[in-house]
C-alpha cells in the first residue's frame, strides 16, 4: 500500500475515534463512526485475496447497518425531544435501538455473527485492530448514555456473549477465529457492569487490550495460523512459548494473574447489587473459555517439549524480531493483580 494512503487511513482511524470521545452531538458521533468504518475497510482488504475482500464487504455492510440504525434512533429522539445531545437522550425506544446498534458494532451477542468471519479473512494485525481499537468508539458512546440504557438488555447480552463465546470456541482450530470468540466473551464481561459500574467496564477493556496485544504480536511474529502450529513454537523460541502461556492464562482469568482482576471486581459488584443468579451463570460459563485457553497451553507447552516432533519445523527466528513491547505487556498481564485493592 502507498505510504501516503497508509498514513491517511491510520490518521483517520485515530482521529475519528478520538473525536467520538470528545463530542456530545449525535450527528457528529454518526459521522465519526462512518469515517472509522470507511478507513478500516481498506485495511481489512489489504491482502488482496478473495477471503479478505469478502471480510471487508461483511465488515462494511455490518458497520454501515449499525450506523444507519443509530442515526435513525437519534433522529427519532430529536423529533420527540428537540435536541441532539447524547447525554439528554430520554426516549426509551430510541435508547434501546441505539444500544442494539452499538452492540452490533462491538460484536456482542446475539449480534456477533460478523466478527469471526471478518477476523479470519484479514491479516493478524488488522484483526488485532478490530478486536481492540475498534471497540473504543462504541464503548465510549455506551459509557456516555450508560444511565439511560436498559439494564435487562445489557445483562442478557452479556450472559449470551459469555456463553456463545465459550461454546463456539470449543470446536475452533483457527487461532484468529478463536481469538474472535474470546473477544465476544470479554465483550460480555465488559457489558455486565456497564450500566451499574462503568469504571469497572473501562478497567476490564483496558486489561483485555493489554493481554490481547502480546498474543497477536506473537502470532504475527511466529506466523501461527492454526492450533497445530502452536505445537512447534518451542522449536523457534522457548521464551515465546512461555510468554504465550502466561498471557493465555491471564486472558482466561486464572488467579493470581492480572486477568482475574476484572472478573473478580465484576462478580463482586454483581453480588453487591443483589444479582447472584446472573453472577453465578457468568462465573460458571467462563470455565468454557478457560478450557479453550488451557487446551492451547497444553498443546504448546506441555506435550511437545523436550520431545522430538515429526511435523515440519520452521527456521529459528532471529532475536531482532522479538519486539520489546510483548515481554512488557506479558509482565503486566501477570503481575498487576496486587493493585486491585486500589481500583
Amino acid at each position: 500500500m502507498n505510504p501516503l494512503s497508509w498514513l491517511m487511513i491510520t490518521l483517520s482511524i485515530i482521529l475519528s475515534t478520538s473525536l467520538i470521545t470528545s463530542t456530545a452531538h449525535w450527528l457528529m458521533t454518526w459521522a465519526c463512526l462512518e469515517i472509522n468504518t470507511l478507513s478500516m475497510t481498506p485495511m481489512i482488504s489489504k491482502p488482496n485475496h478473495p477471503r479478505a475482500t469478502e471480510a471487508a464487504a461483511k465488515y462494511f455492510l455490518t458497520q454501515t447497518t449499525a450506523s444507519t440504525t443509530l442515526l435513525f434512533a437519534a433522529t427519532m429522539n430529536a423529533m420527540n425531544t428537540s435536541n441532539w445531545e447524547m447525554h439528554l437522550t430520554s426516549q426509551p425506544a430510541a435508547t434501546m435501538i441505539i444500544t442494539l446498534a452499538l452492540m452490533m458494532k462491538m460484536a456482542a451477542a446475539p449480534l456477533h455473527f460478523w466478527l469471526p468471519e471478518v477476523s479470519q479473512g484479514t491479516t493478524t494485525l488488522s484483526t488485532l485492530t478490530i478486536l481492540t481499537w475498534q471497540k473504543i468508539a462504541p464503548l465510549t458512546v455506551l459509557l456516555i448514555i450508560h444511565n439511560k440504557t436498559n439494564i435487562t438488555l445489557m445483562l442478557t447480552s452479556a450472559i449470551m456473549s459469555v456463553i456463545i463465546g465459550g461454546l463456539s470456541g470449543l470446536n475452533q482450530t483457527q487461532l484468529r477465529k478463536l481469538m474472535a470468540f474470546s473477544s465476544i466473551t470479554h465483550t460480555g464481561w465488559i457489558m455486565a457492569t456497564l450500566t451499574m459500574a462503568p469504571n469497572i467496564s473501562i478497567l476490564t477493556f483496558t486489561i483485555y487490550t493489554v493481554a490481547t496485544m502480546p498474543v497477536f504480536m506473537l502470532l504475527n511474529t511466529t506466523k501461527m495460523m492454526t492450533i497445530k502450529d502452536m505445537g512447534t513454537t518451542w522449536t523457534m523460541s522457548p521464551h515465546l512459548m512461555l510468554m504465550m502461556s502466561i498471557t493465555m492464562l491471564s486472558l482466561g482469568g486464572l488467579p493470581p494473574l492480572t486477568g482475574f482482576m476484572p472478573k473478580w471486581l465484576i462478580l463482586n459488584k454483581m453480588i453487591y447489587l443483589n444479582m447472584p443468579i446472573e453472577a453465578t451463570m457468568m462465573a460458571i460459563t467462563s470455565l468454557l473459555s478457560l478450557y479453550v485457553y488451557m487446551r492451547l497451553i497444553y498443546l504448546s507447552s506441555m506435550t511437545m517439549p523436550p520431545h522430538t516432533t515429526l511435523m515440519s519445523l520452521k527456521w529459528r527466528m532471529a532475536s531482532k524480531k522479538h519486539q520489546l513491547i510483548s515481554p512488557l505487556l506479558t509482565m503486566m498481564t501477570a503481575f498487576l493483580l496486587p493493585m486491585s485493592p486500589n481500583m
